[in-house]
Parts: C-alpha cells; sequence; structure tokens
C-alpha cells in the first residue's frame, strides 16, 4: 500500500511540473519567418488553396493538416498552433514516464521533467521538428513494449515512421534508420542461415547514410553524431544471420505499414489533382533548402569553444555555469554513442530507445545551431537517464534542466550564438498585440511588426495581394493577404530565370501590389537579387520601417513587357 501511494505521489508531481513547464512557457516568444510559414499555408488551406498545387510546400502533409485543424479549431491566431505542441509534449512525457517507471519513481520522475525542459518551450515554434519528435517517442513505445518480432509490433513501427516521414522527411529517414539498426541487433542467429540478407540491408543504410554525410562536408559532425550510428549497424549487420523469407516478412510488414501511414495523403493528393506537386515538394523541393551558405557554415565546435572559453577565462558566474551546460549537452550526443557502441559490441543489452536515440541525433547535423541541438536533446537526454539511471545523472539532469528553464527557455534568438552560450537574459515578453498573434514576445518586435502592418493595411487596397522578398510570410499571415504566386519563399519558388520573369508576370498581373523586401536577408539568394533588382526598377522609392523595404510595384510599361518576352 506505501510503495503504490509513493508511485501515485511520483506520478502526481511529475504531471505537476510537466504542466506547469508547458502552460508557462506555451504562449512564450516566437520566431516571425518560421511562424508564418506554418500559419500561411494553415490559412491559405483553409481559404480552399491546394496544398502542393497551389501553395508549394515543403512537408508532406500531417504537420500542415495539423495546424490547419488548430486554426478551425481555437481560432486563426498563432496560439492556437502551440495548443498541439503542449498535446504532443504532454503525451511523450508520458511515455518517457512509462518506459523510466521500471527503473524507480525518482528516474521517471526526473526524466519526465527533463523531457518538458527540453520540449518545444527551449524554442516556441509549430516546428514540424517537434511534431516529428511525438513519432520518436511513440516508436519508442512501440519497440519497448510490444512483443518482438510479431506482425504488429512491425506494422506499427512502420507506420510511425511513416507518420513522421509524412510529417518532417529527414526526420523520418533517421527514425527508419534507427528502426533498421534495432531490429538488425535483435535479430537471432539462426544456425545455418545466411548473413548476406542482414549485409545487404546494413550496407544499403550505411551507404545511404553515408552520402548525407558526405553531404554535409564537415568533418566535426561526422564525428560528433554520424560515426555512431554507421557504428550501430555495422555492428548488427555482422552479427545478425537469419534467412530470405524472415527479411522478406520483416521487410513487408514494416513497409506495408509505412505505406498506410502515407496512404491517406496520397490519396487526397490524388483527389485534388496534386499528386505529382506533392511527390515533387517532398522529395525534391524540400532539398532546395538545404546546401546555402548560412548552413553550411555553422557548426557545433563553435558552441563548444565559446562554452570553453566560459570557463577557461571565469568572469561572472552566470556565463560560467551556462559555459558548462552548454560544453555537456554538445558532449551528451557523442558520449551516448561511445557508450552504446561499446556496450552493442561488447554483447551488452542496449535498449531499443537508447539506439533510436542516437540515429535521433544527426537531425542536429542539418544546421548546427542551438536551435536544432535542442530539437534532439529531449531523445538524447532520456536515453542517456535509460542508459546509466544513476544518482549523479539524476543530478545532473536536474540541475541542467533548471538553467534550461531560467536561462534559455522563451529567449529570443537576436540574442546570438554568444549571447546564447553566455546565458544572457532579454527583457520580459509582452503581449504581442498584432492581428492573429496572441503571444508574448519581444517589444521591439511587437512595436517593428505594428508599423509594418498598420503602414501596409492604410495604404494598400482590401483586396489587394501582398508579395514579401525573400520570405516574410508572416507579413501575409498577419496582414491576410495571399502572394500572388505558388511560393512563400523565393529559394522554393525561383529556381531559373524562368521562375524569376514568371514570377514578374504575376506582379504585373496583381499590380500595384506591395512587395516587402528584409535587407541583409540569409535567404536571399542570386535568383532572388535579380528579381529582387527587376522590383526596384518598377517600383519608386522604397518606405523603410526597421529592416523591411516597403516597394509600391507598378505594372511594367506595355513596351518593357514586350521587350521582356522577346
Amino acid at each position: 500500500m506505501g510503495e503504490s501511494r509513493l508511485d501515485l505521489a511520483a506520478f502526481a508531481v511529475a504531471l505537476t511540473g510537466v504542466s506547469a513547464i508547458l502552460i508557462n512557457f506555451h504562449d512564450q516568444f516566437w520566431w516571425p519567418v518560421d511562424e508564418g510559414v506554418y500559419a500561411y499555408v494553415a490559412q491559405r488551406a483553409n481559404a480552399g488553396a491546394i496544398i502542393h498545387r497551389d501553395i508549394i510546400d515543403l512537408h508532406g502533409g500531417y504537420g500542415n493538416l495539423l495546424n490547419a485543424w488548430a486554426f478551425r479549431m481555437f481560432g486563426e491566431d498563432l496560439l492556437s498552433l502551440r495548443y498541439p505542441l503542449v498535446f504532443i509534449s504532454f503525451v511523450q512525457c508520458m511515455i518517457v514516464y512509462i518506459l523510466l517507471r521500471s527503473h524507480g519513481n525518482w528516474v521517471a520522475l526526473v526524466g519526465t521533467v527533463t523531457v518538458a525542459a527540453f520540449s518545444f518551450v527551449q524554442f516556441p515554434n509549430p516546428s514540424a521538428n517537434w511534431h516529428a519528435l511525438g513519432a520518436f517517442f511513440c516508436l519508442c513505445l512501440c519497440l519497448e513494449k510490444m512483443p518482438k518480432a510479431s506482425a504488429k509490433r512491425l506494422l506499427m513501427a512502420g507506420a510511425i515512421v511513416g507518420v513522421c516521414f509524412f510529417t518532417r522527411q529527414l526526420s523520418g529517414v533517421f527514425l527508419a534508420l534507427g528502426l533498421i539498426a534495432v531490429l538488425l541487433s535483435e535479430a537471432s542467429r539462426e544456425t545455418g542461415q545466411s548473413r548476406l540478407p542482414a549485409f545487404v540491408i546494413g550496407c544499403i543504410s550505411v551507404a545511404g547514410l553515408s552520402v548525407y554525410l558526405i553531404s554535409k562536408q564537415q568533418l566535426f559532425g561526422v564525428l560528433w553524431a554520424g560515426i555512431w550510428p554507421i557504428l550501430l549497424l555495422m555492428i548488427g549487420m555482422m552479427r545478425a544471420q537469419f534467412s530470405w523469407s524472415f527479411t522478406g516478412r520483416t521487410v513487408s510488414l514494416v513497409v506495408a505499414g509505412f505505406l498506410a501511414a502515407g496512404a491517406p495523403l496520397a490519396l487526397v493528393a490524388l483527389s485534388q489533382d496534386a499528386f505529382s506537386h506533392w511527390v515533387n515538394d517532398i522529395l525534391f523541393t524540400a532539398l532546395l533548402i538545404n546546401g546555402q551558405a548560412f548552413i553550411e557554415q555553422a557548426s557545433f565546435l563553435a558552441i563548444l569553444q565559446l562554452a570553453w572559453q566560459n570557463i577557461a577565462e571565469p568572469g561572472n558566474l552566470v556565463p560560467i555555469l551556462s559555459g558548462a551546460a552548454w560544453l555537456a549537452l554538445v558532449l551528451c550526443v557523442p558520449s551516448l554513442g561511445i557508450v552504446a557502441s561499446l556496450n552493442l559490441y561488447l554483447r551488452r543489452p542496449v535498449a531499443p530507445s537508447v539506439m533510436l536515440a542516437i540515429f535521433w541525433g544527426l537531425g542536429a547535423l542539418h544546421y548546427q545551431i542551438p536551435i536544432y541541438l535542442f530539437f534532439v536533446l529531449p531523445a538524447i537526454l532520456f536515453a542517456v537517464l535509460l542508459i546509466r539511471p544513476t544518482p549523479v545523472v539524476l543530478i545532473f539532469l536536474g540541475a541542467i534542466s533548471g538553467w534550461a528553464l531560467i536561462f534559455q527557455a522563451g529567449q529570443p534568438l537576436e540574442r546570438g550564438v554568444a549571447g546564447t552560450v553566455n546565458g544572457y537574459r532579454s527583457r520580459s515578453n509582452v503581449a504581442a498585440d498584432l492581428p492573429g498573434v496572441s503571444l508574448r514576445i519581444q517589444p521591439d518586435d511587437a512595436a517593428l511588426y505594428r508599423q509594418v502592418i498598420d503602414f501596409i493595411q492604410t495604404n494598400a487596397q482590401p483586396d489587394e495581394l501582398l508579395m514579401t522578398l525573400p520570405m516574410n510570410p508572416e507579413l501575409n499571415f498577419m496582414t491576410g493577404r495571399a502572394s500572388p504566386v505558388r511560393y512563400y519563399g523565393t529559394p522554393l519558388g525561383l529556381r531559373s530565370d524562368e521562375d524569376v520573369h514568371a514570377t514578374l508576370g504575376a506582379l504585373d498581373d496583381a499590380a500595384p501590389i506591395y512587395v516587402v523586401h528584409r535587407r541583409k536577408d540569409k535567404y536571399l539568394t542570386p535568383l532572388s537579387a535579380t528579381l529582387l533588382e527587376q522590383v526596384q526598377a518598377r517600383s519608386a522609392e522604397p518606405v523603410r520601417l526597421g529592416p523591411f523595404d516597403l516597394y509600391r510595384y507598378e505594372a511594367a510599361p506595355p513596351e518593357t513587357a514586350l521587350s521582356a518576352e522577346r
């Protein structure tokens, strides 16, 4: 009786802690461009536009459907997009409690609160990364609790990977690779059976992952997070020994689950005459955001250097503590990989959740900045506790969770990497008082956007469209004005000179129209710059409001249009 009361008390404390964290931070902060992407797509979808056919988008569909549903349920407001994040975060915390409960109440309690502390509150934003994280924890629950090799387990695993992929493709790929590693490690060695099936599957997986790592062109990233998944795959494929019939059954069930997850989206796309656009966007358009200079130049090595500098050159206590925290968080990824790889090599048990977390850590390599580390830390820290549920780890996680909530959660990105590593706290957020934005944001941001929106709404015609260049769809969302083109960002829509010409034609058809350009924007590509030059040539001097230039675009004279066509 006493033990059951203790269990109930621990669960109640965990539930209270998670709820307090999510409620306190759910309406803090914004990153307007990202918020605008998700909000604008959902807004246009609810207005009758067909995603992928009428609007180019990067993602498979489930995140967009969730956002559109949230708008219909709770109102067309950025705050509405936070409610699904609260629900997903709460569910994943409960999954963590379930999976850690066998290690004791303290382990379950600390692990649950840690995952809440490093959930979306660290970057409050309806990012597909946070939606996909929910799929990661669902797959952990599936693999840990369902019988090994059972048909239901394989079907469910495939379906979860599918949901993840059709929410955020890259996350789904990493989760699929993690599932392959788990299944290889679990496969029993059948006497007299061939090693070839495991070798083929393993080699294909290693080759695919290697291509991705080579494309990132960063040796540090490979050593930091890339080598450990490859080791897990190689150990598994070298030891597994099973029949081709077993291989066929396993692959068929997983693929069937995956296809079942994607079937509703495919059928909807077919019924809307958007299937080819859907396939093109999720397989090819999504690649356009990769390879840009600002992504390639970022490295977690810079964060390690800044963190070590804070410790080596002590000053105030906060930068020292913050430097130590960042040092520990960055090093958690390779540390987990080393311990898990060694355990697997020595034939010690490695939980499926731990293996999945090591593959999930690959997601941070996409863009090596603090935000992308936060996207993977809930999985990494959960796995650290799962593989080492010791008092020292409990104290570490409790302390670093407190630090994260005080010095990182809901803080603006304008602090920069140095300010983030130093633990600098900005001014308190205030009510935005912007159309469709019931969030608490930085006062300067609120004032700037209020000025820009008031100017557009006062000077543009009520039914006038709005173009942003290269990408500020939050202005389209807040003003309720659609873009004259299929894309919300020029990096997605401008792929050739013909696209620039087509966009100018769309602007001519919509003119007069405001074209808003954010100066020194990292998304400005050479083709975007060409379009900007044409806009400047056909517009009067812009109105400058903060970093924004507002051009009043007039249609090109007939003779100019004719010469351009020739």
